[in-house]
């Protein structure tokens, strides 16, 4: 042999060590065109992105774009899928935080309806739902994993509850689909302008809906009080 074990680790490192900087590069191009397909998609609203004005925002030429990405609808794509590990890193974030099953419930529903009734991600989310809905056809097991990462905290917290014995009546995977269905057609009604009660009404009703169907013994608990909205994000009620 020409190299020992050791030594092949030695050459493994130098090759990375040379190829670290073009990576680096490249992680580099791939989040300056996320972001600028992002800007775009903002500023019209999310009907319409072309190539050539994603590149004007990042500053990037036509070959750097092709280097990553195979069509403006994979970039969209990626735009779509970053905003959602945000989203979900959030919800994490309030599910973990939460005192028992009832309340992780609660939160889950209030980051799913923020994404419709809070100003500034209502608007994130109706332009990539614009996208989206002319995507999923074309991408059908990228956007069943990002649901999937939504109905995994669900899942999980109906579990809990039934190890609990406060969801006794609960089978937690299809409960799980029922309950991101019911409460995700409440944000998409918002976010289409359809007219629709304030938030706080539209949570009550739906916890006290999913509550009762998985057999919580008190739907009419604590956290039907909505939680206070973040500064400078209050709610404009009326439909848009």
């Amino acid at each position: 042999m020409l190299f020992s074990q050791p030594d092949m680790k030695i050459s493994d490192q130098l090759v990375d060590r040379s190829v670290q900087p073009a990576r680096d590069r490249a992680e580099q191009e791939v989040r300056s065109l996320i972001a600028a397909a992002l800007t775009v998609l903002r500023g019209s609203g999310g009907s319409s992105l072309t190539v050539a004005d994603v590149l004007a925002e990042a500053g990037l030429s036509t070959r750097a774009f092709y280097r990553h990405f195979a069509s403006k609808d994979e970039l969209v794509l990626a735009v779509f899928e970053q905003e959602q590990q945000r989203s979900t890193a959030r919800l994490m974030a309030k599910v973990e935080a939460a005192a028992g099953p009832r309340a992780a419930l609660a939160a889950w529903v209030d980051e799913t309806l923020a994404l419709a009734y809070e100003p500034r991600r209502a608007r994130r989310t109706q332009i990539l739902w614009i996208e989206g809905a002319r995507l999923r056809s074309e991408f059908p097991a990228e956007f069943d994993a990002i649901v999937g990462s939504l109905l995994e905290p669900l899942t999980a917290i109906l579990r809990a509850g039934r190890a609990e014995g406060v969801f006794p009546l609960t089978d937690p995977e299809a409960d799980a689909a029922s309950i991101h269905a019911v409460v995700w057609n409440a944000a998409q009604r918002r976010l289409d302008g359809a007219p629709v009660p304030p938030r706080a009404t539209v949570r009550a009703q739906l916890l006290r809906f999913c509550l009762g169907a998985i057999g919580a013994a008190d739907p009419d608990i604590e956290i039907d009080r909505p939680a206070p909205a973040a500064r400078g994000s209050e709610e404009v009620e009326s439909t848009r």
